[in-house]
């Protein structure tokens, strides 16, 4: 039987690591800023061009403004995102008229996203993260002791900071759909965390277990292994493939969504239990049986 408890400090390594090279990719290397949060026009054009043609059509307007040209999989459809500048008016003109003089693009969504109401997507994000974050927290608080709450809220934030840097570094572009990917890794991870939670409590709450804090923690990982293993294969295996068949603008979503899963399963596994071993929750049990 694999002794998890054994590789804490490893894990520990391991998670100080990936949050240092997190830090470090998101401060010089930054997130790619979607036009959610920008500002700017979207396009969905359906069309046999190459992605390479289209961004060599596009760049016939005079422009310092940043082209992203993005093709869906299996499929004619590509999505073009520019980023807000001076004078969006006469500029969407110049674009629309461009579009008009290659009749081989077919438009099928045309949108234009303000800075102003970007701002405002910005703070809105912030607020639901945070908040989310704040009732699982006070979930986990009433429901356990403080040691499974501040191990599971550390869990949590570890699985969403670096999933932030895998986004960063690979220049996934951070949007609305993130933020709803990263909603939904916090919630992947803390059900998992919180399955966990309640072994260990149930084991350590039983008159007859003599067994050590290592032991039960390792028991509670066993009980639950197949479990925990079946339920991230089983949603990865989804997220292909979305990954393989989504319209081209929701494919990076499914793939950060499959870092998360696995990063979640990992903290689950090597650190939220043995979080709770350090926050002394042998000497809360140790009061109990007294």
């Amino acid at each position: 039987m694999m002794n998890f408890y054994s590789y804490k400090k490893k894990s520990y390594l391991v998670s100080l690591i990936l949050i240092a090279l997190t830090i470090a990719i998101v401060f010089f290397k930054g997130l790619n800023l979607g036009i959610d949060f920008k500002g700017g026009l979207n396009f969905e054009v359906r069309t046999n061009l190459s992605n390479e043609q289209i961004f060599e059509t596009f760049q016939e307007i005079n422009t310092n403004r940043e082209i992203i040209v993005k093709k869906e999989i299996g499929s004619d459809v590509h999505t073009i995102r520019i980023e807000t500048g001076n004078d969006n008016a006469s500029f969407i003109e110049e674009i629309n008229q461009l579009i008009e003089d290659h009749p081989e693009m077919n438009v099928l969504i045309s949108e234009y996203i303000e800075p102003t109401f970007s701002d405002e997507l910005i703070k809105n994000s912030l607020y639901a993260m945070v908040s989310s974050l704040l009732v699982i927290a006070f979930y986990i608080w009433i429901r356990f002791d403080w040691q499974f709450a501040a191990s599971g809220i550390f869990a949590l934030l570890h699985d969403v900071f670096i999933t932030v840097g895998f986004m960063s570094l690979f220049n996934i572009e951070f949007n609305l759909t993130m933020i709803a990917a990263l909603l939904l890794i916090a919630g992947y991870s803390i059900n998992d965390t919180i399955v966990l939670f309640d072994r260990l409590r149930s084991l350590t709450s039983d008159e007859n277990n003599k067994d050590s804090f290592s032991n039960n923690v390792n028991n509670s990982i066993q009980l639950n292994l197949r479990r925990t293993i079946l339920t991230s294969f089983t949603t990865i295996l989804a997220l292909i493939c979305l990954v393989l068949l989504a319209p081209v603008n929701l494919t990076e979503m499914p793939i950060v969504f499959i870092f998360g899963v696995l990063i979640g399963t990992y903290s689950s596994l090597f650190l939220a239990l043995s979080i709770v071993g350090d926050l002394n929750y042998e000497a809360v049990l140790k009061a109990r049986d007294s």
